[in-house]
């Protein structure tokens, strides 16, 4: 049984998809898999790198290249600034991967602090901007709760993954050369997922 503590907060997502254009949706190699296994679409054609110097620090594990900078993984966006996987429905920007959407997508606009009991937060930054917060019944966060331990390895995957990256070919190793081996290690993580299956 997985204890955590929760916000007793009223919240329903009204479909409006300002966090898909607000935000930009980092991700693990666990979402590129998932994303990869159900559409055959490799991180290369749907990951972008972004800048730490210009997003601060998100608590992720930042990719060095040879330019001497460091990126965040994160889904691209379309020219209108949402995410790639966002299309309009009968009037609603919604999700299409939804059934397998990034860890990080599944929280908004809650954030998670692990430990023996894990504490689930809404996050500052959506306070007066999600028109969700405050709509519906009080959400009920254990579904997110039970995730918890499978975002924090996921996490640590990619940390090792870009820690392995950066020691390796942070000094040569340009985008192109980074996408590549990304490809390959998501690759490698969806047989593996698909062969235990």
């Amino acid at each position: 049984m997985i204890k955590f503590v929760a916000p007793k907060i009223r919240f329903n997502c009204v479909l409006c998809g300002e966090c898909c254009r607000r935000y930009w949706i980092t991700v693990t190699l666990d979402d590129l898999a998932n994303i990869y296994l159900n559409l055959g679409l490799l991180p290369s054609r749907v990951a972008a790198l972004y800048p730490k110097a210009v997003a601060g620090d998100w608590g992720y594990p930042a990719v060095k290249l040879s330019d001497g900078r460091e990126y965040y993984l994160v889904l691209r966006k379309k020219i209108d600034g949402s995410c790639i996987f966002t299309k309009w429905m009968n009037g609603e920007l919604v999700c299409s991967i939804h059934d397998y959407k990034p860890l990080t997508c599944r929280y908004y606009p809650f954030i998670y602090r692990p430990g023996p009991v894990i504490t689930m937060e809404l996050y500052d930054g959506a306070i007066g901007y999600c028109p969700g917060i405050g709509k519906g019944n009080y959400y009920d966060l254990s579904r997110e709760a039970a995730t918890v331990s499978l975002s924090i390895s996921s996490k640590k995957r990619l940390e090792e993954f870009v820690n392995k990256w950066n020691k390796e070919e942070a000094d040569r190793g340009n985008l192109s050369a980074f996408m590549k081996r990304l490809d390959g290690e998501v690759i490698r993580l969806a047989a593996a997922r698909a062969s235990s299956s």
